[in-house]
Order: structure tokens, then sequence, then C-alpha cells
């Protein structure tokens, strides 16, 4: 399948199957949901047949959740594990949707508290006032959200994915609202959305570009968008369906869907770096989505769609940790973590949704992972004079729940982050930390096309995974 058809190819497959198992709720009540705890992560059970997708933490810490049902939303307060379910009524007005609303992918809360979100495939925004339970429909004549982001003048900007436009949400002095559109071209397929400034990013799937925005104000309301630029300016394929981004010391980090990768793009040397996600067991490609990080990061969590696991990577070490989600479904092996929200008071906390499982889960961030892994370096050239290296490895620190850890290897030589023809081997594929903590890792080129390229090193405990990165050059023969 070619790669930049995948997430519309899985989004109408997940659509699809969202709209089969609808759940007819009736009314509004309250119910105390299971939880399941593991060191790093808790679960929450929603209702069978909840199939939830986008979330939201609000600023009172509670957390908002959109199901497979369009008419409901449910709330859930963590601290007593009750959730509430609300049917989604405007009651000034009729229903007016427009569309088949089976998916919401984004949801945001505004400057006045007020939360926004909408089904994908429909023409309309709902807007909630958690203090009333009041809901208010809008509509919009280019679509439905795709992602949504709020600006700090209080502007709500979004993309609306295949209607191939980036919207603007604003309000007036006397409390209405207005809803303008912007065009981005036949087939750009806009998703993730970033703000800085006076500018709007945004990553494209079907042109394969990231597009930077100059907005232009009249009276204070956005009159129109303009290109900055174009990344890549030229023709030529670089990037993999990109979904999202976020701009960061003039760097663009950003997930590939349809790879196994986090990848950064250096705004002043044009120069590409990606690091694969650890693999699993599962053998798929992991597929990276969404990005979430503060204005100024420390460090960028992602959910991976087919990788069971939430990664956690650290700007600065340029490490990477995978959380793995505890659950599996009953009729199969992914759990499908479609999205995920940041704790808006606790950057260290993040939120997730099993759209497979008709569960929750929340990360905890704080819990300091319990080992370590110390490469004797992380610069390897090989080329036709020298085809082997060997590194020596250390496994630090003290296990809590194993004592042993499992080792793999990734690299970013093919996109699903398997070796391709590099052959990694180690001297043993699993440390008993009670007695060995020293592993002989050697390496192999056997015909990888010369470039550069990042090699991943992940140690598992079957909670937690963390991975350091290789730098391997390979030169011309």
């Amino acid at each position: 399948m070619n790669i930049r058809i995948v997430l519309v190819a899985t989004v109408a497959v997940i659509a699809a199957i969202l709209f089969v198992f609808i759940v007819p709720w009736q009314g509004s009540d309250s119910t105390k949901t299971l939880m399941n705890a593991e060191p790093y992560v808790k679960e929450y059970s929603l209702p069978d047949g909840t199939k939830p997708n986008a979330l939201l933490v609000d600023t009172n810490g509670m957390v908002w959740i959109t199901t497979s049902d369009p008419k409901n939303l449910l709330s859930l307060d963590p601290q007593s594990g009750v959730f509430t379910n609300f049917a989604i009524k405007d009651n000034s007005q009729p229903d007016t949707r427009r569309g088949n609303s089976t998916m919401v992918w984004t949801m945001v809360q505004d400057l006045d508290g007020k939360i926004w979100f909408s089904g994908l495939g429909t023409q309309s925004i709902w807007q909630l006032e958690p203090g009333t339970d009041t809901f208010h429909l809008f509509h919009s004549e280019s679509g439905a959200p795709f992602q949504m982001k709020v600006a700090k003048n209080g502007e709500i900007w979004f993309t609306t994915l295949r209607g191939d436009t980036i919207s603007v949400i604003e309000k007036f002095t006397d409390g209405n609202y207005k809803i303008s559109s912007f065009e981005t071209g036949n087939n750009t397929t806009p998703a993730g959305v970033f703000l800085q400034n006076d500018s709007v990013w945004t990553a494209n799937i079907d042109s394969q570009k990231i597009l930077q925005y100059r907005v232009t104000r009249e009276n204070d309301f956005v009159k129109n968008i303009t290109t900055l630029q174009s990344i890549p300016n030229y023709n030529a394929t670089v990037f993999s369906s990109p979904t999202d981004l976020l701009v960061n010391n003039n760097s663009i980090w950003l997930t590939e869907h349809g790879t196994s990768f986090l990848t950064r793009y250096d705004l002043d040397t044009g120069k590409l770096v990606r690091y694969p996600t650890s693999q699993n067991h599962f053998h798929t490609t992991t597929l990276p989505f969404w990005i979430r990080g503060t204005d100024h990061p420390k460090f960028l969590w992602f959910n991976e769609h087919q990788g069971n696991k939430i990664g956690y990577f650290d700007l600065e070490n340029k490490t990477l940790t995978e959380y793995s989600i505890p659950s599996v479904p009953k009729d199969g092996y992914l759990t499908y973590p479609l999205n995920i929200s940041q704790d808006p008071h606790d950057e260290k906390i993040l939120w997730f949704s099993e759209w497979n499982t008709d569960k929750v889960g929340v990360i905890n961030g704080h819990i300091p992972v319990p080992f370590e892994i110390v490469p004797s370096k992380k610069e390897i050239t090989l080329g036709s004079n020298k085809l082997d290296d060997t590194i020596n490895m250390e496994i630090q620190g003290d296990l809590i729940h194993s004592s042993t850890v499992s080792l793999n290897a990734s690299s970013s030589i093919t996109s699903t982050a398997e070796l391709g023809n590099l052959t990694v081997r180690f001297a043993s594929d699993v440390v008993n930390l009670s007695h060995d903590r020293q592993v002989l890792l050697s390496l192999h080129n056997g015909g990888v096309q010369p470039g550069n390229y990042t090699v991943g090193i992940s140690a598992s405990d079957g909670y937690v995974t963390k991975t350091v990165f290789l730098n391997l050059t390979i030169l011309n023969k």
C-alpha cells in the first residue's frame, strides 16, 4: 500500500467499524468505573461499545471522553472513578448535523473554560459549558476539525483533513463566534496544526509537506493566511505521511504515520534525524500519530497506533521511554490508543484512549524507570574496509518488578524500524541484573545503502522500554 494513503484508509476502516458499534445510551447517568493499575499506568474501564477516541483533561482535572455514539459524551472524575454520561443536545436550536458523526478526533478547552469538539465527517462543531452542562451547536462550512489548537489570544485553529482547509474560530465582544476557513490546496490533507506567534504550521499527509503560514489580521480578526515556507521546498518526497508536529528551538518534531519514526527536521540545515520506536512482539509498524508538549518542552509525548505503547522522548538526552499498555482486546492484540491528552497542570501526566478495549488510561511519568542503558560509544562508522564493529553496553539500575530485561534493536534504515541489511547481535538477548550487567553488542553491514542512520538499542522489563540511540554512518564503497 502507498504509505501516503495509510492514514486515510485507517480512518475510513475505523469509522466503518465504529458505525456498527454505536450504543444507544439514554439520558444522563453516573457510574463508578473499574480500575486496573500497574507500575506506571492506571486504566479505567468504560461501558462496552464505548470505543473512546478524543479525550481531554480540563483545567479542573476532569477527563472528557468522546464515544462511538455521536449523541453522548462522557466525563470521568479520576479521584472517585465515577464517570457521567451527557446527552449532546442544543436545546436552543434543532440538530443540523450533516453526515455520520462516528469518530471525534480532537477536543480542546478554550480560555473561557469551554470545551470544543466535533465528529469527523460532519459540518458541525459542538461547544460545552462544563459549569452548566450546556451544549451549543455551530455550523462549519469547511467541515469538522481533525485537530484543534487554542492560541494564546483565544483563537481556536483547526485542520479539516479531507476538507483541505485551515479554519479559525473567533469570539466577538458580544459573546458570539465566527468561523473562517482558508484553502490549503487540493489533496493536501492537513492533519496536525501548531501555533507559533503569528504563524500557523500544518503537517500535510497527501502532499507530504510541512507548511508554515503567516496570519494577517484586520480589526483584531483574522483576514487571511499566506504561505511563508513549504518543507521541503522542492518536489522530492522527504516525509512519509506526516500527521502531527511541534516546533521547538528551530527544529520541527513530527510523527510520520505509516512508519515507526519520531522525526526531527533542522530548519537551519534541512537535516533529518529519525528516531525509531522499539520493535514489538507483533512485528507491526508502530504508526506514531499525535505529539504533545508544552510551550518550552523538555520532552515530547506521542501515541503509537499499532505499537501498544505510548512514547516519551527526552529532548535533551535523546532517549526514548515507551510505556506498555496493559490491556489487550478480546478479539485481537492491538489496543489502538487513538488519542492522547497532557494534563494542563502536570506535563508528566498523560491520558490516552484505548479504542479497542473500551478503556482510558493515564501514565505517571514522575515514576523513575529503574534501569538505564549506557553504551561505550554512540558513533559508529561502517564501510567497505570495515563491515563490523562492537560496543560494550552496561545496564545500570535495580529492577523493582523483575530481575531481568530483554534487549532488542531497531533502526531508521527501513520505515518499519527493522534493521534491513544491518545485523545487530547481543551476546545475550536477556540480561539478569542480579549477576550480569555487561553486554557485548556487535554490528555487521550486510549491504546497507550509504548514508546516515539511527540505531535504537532497547531494554524492556515488560512494563516499560528504554531506548538509547546510536548514530550510524555507512560510507561509500
